[in-house]
């Protein structure tokens, strides 16, 4: 009988214009969005030129080792600092007039970069000047070393270098970064589209028909109240598993098709089907724990519009877990983190991405997920057998 009633109320979401909205059309245009926005924060500055403002003649060797720039073009303004302030340049670089008898003297003396620290192009543009004006001053103290014969090493004994553990030495490093990106969105992307793919389904499916006053009627149906809880419950379930599917896949698809930068992430080698079958295994256990939650404050709920109103609680509940991951490195996660439901989610995903696939910590996300669902089903159970709570008032 719980199947009956699965179908009927699947049936009659899916003729709901607002379901498949949230369900699909959503979901996709989010996960475009999120794509290119995340891609455009690692790419490459590539063929893009910023505007360096100057106001006197730069020293010959400093101007044309920024010339050999690509990325950087000198342009003599009046009021330099009012042209980055315009947005005629990107970025101000000011040194004394005689900055080239103050070299040849060996005189210490300041150099100024100006620049916006909330426009992007501005901070890639001071970023760009100042290592270059570094390698510059390497270039001055070597040069100055050499002419008292003494060698480099004299004030430079060692060099420190960076390597990725997980990389190896000869690894690219921009592959960490993006992986970090990725490892924050999977699972925000996951938990949010879960919510919002069951909430329309969970809303109309108990306080909706409190509002239509329809919900006495269903109960003299042949069906017991378990029945329907259990097909109400799968039918919320589906919707949540189908967003979750739709926002995941239209994730991986179009960061492969559509990104250069972020794509090298979703380098797996052998352990790919590993990591898809715990995600969906994982998608489908939440997804059931949230269309209970869902299904909660709907039973309590008196009218759709209270409804809404608890419902707004959850999505706040599923991101709130992502600061605790953040700054987490994925090796460095305790065993409470799989053990809390929402922030197990994000503890999770964030392993997998960096290609961890730890049977404790999937048994602990599995199984405190289960649990969770079986105390909601107990729970829910018990109201839906009461009138005071399942009855339009």
């Amino acid at each position: 009988m719980w199947k009956t009633v699965f179908l009927k109320e699947m049936t009659d979401s899916l003729r709901d214009r607002k379901t498949l909205l949230l369900t699909v059309l959503i979901p996709l245009l989010t996960m475009l969005g999120l794509v290119f926005f995340y891609e455009s924060m690692i790419a490459d500055p590539g063929d893009k030129t910023y505007t360096v403002a100057i106001n006197e003649k730069l020293p010959s060797d400093m101007n044309d080792m920024i010339k050999e720039v690509k990325n950087l073009k000198l342009e003599t303004f009046d009021d330099p600092q009012q042209a980055v302030k315009d947005g005629e340049a990107n970025a101000y670089l000011e040194m004394p007039k005689d900055a080239g008898d103050m070299l040849q003297h060996q005189t210490s003396f300041a150099i100024k970069v100006h620049g916006y620290p909330t426009d992007d192009d501005s901070v890639i543009a001071v970023q760009m000047l100042q290592s270059l004006l570094e390698q510059y001053q390497n270039q001055v103290v070597e040069k100055r070393l050499a002419q008292d014969q003494i060698k480099s090493s004299v004030i430079h004994p060692f060099e420190v270098q960076s390597v990725d553990v997980q990389e190896g030495e000869d690894g690219d490093g921009e592959n960490g970064v993006t992986t970090m990106l990725l490892s924050i969105l999977l699972p925000m992307i996951l938990v949010t589209s879960v919510i919002s793919g069951a909430l329309p389904a969970a809303l109309d499916i108990v306080a909706g028909e409190k509002d239509r006053k329809s919900i006495e009627a269903l109960f003299l149906t042949p069906a017991s109240r378990l029945q329907l809880l259990i097909g109400k419950w799968l039918a919320v379930s589906m919707f949540g598993i189908l967003s979750g599917i739709v926002a995941i896949g239209m994730l991986l698809l179009s960061t492969l098709l559509f990104t250069e930068k972020l794509k090298q992430a979703l380098n797996f080698g052998d352990q790919v089907w590993s990591i898809i079958g715990v995600m969906f295994a994982a998608l489908i256990i939440f997804s059931f724990m949230v269309s209970m939650i869902e299904l909660l404050l709907s039973v309590v709920s008196s009218s759709v519009k209270e409804a809404q109103s608890y419902m707004s609680m959850i999505i706040t509940l599923g991101v709130i877990p992502m600061f605790f991951t953040m700054r987490a490195g994925a090796t460095q996660l305790d065993t409470y983190y799989f053990a809390i439901p929402f922030l197990n989610i994000h503890a999770l995903c964030k392993q997998l991405m960096f290609g961890i696939v730890d049977p404790m910590s999937i048994a602990l996300t599995l199984g405190s997920s289960a649990l969770t669902v079986m105390i909601l089903f107990v729970i829910v159970r018990s109201l839906f057998m009461k009138e005071k709570w399942m009855l339009a008032k």
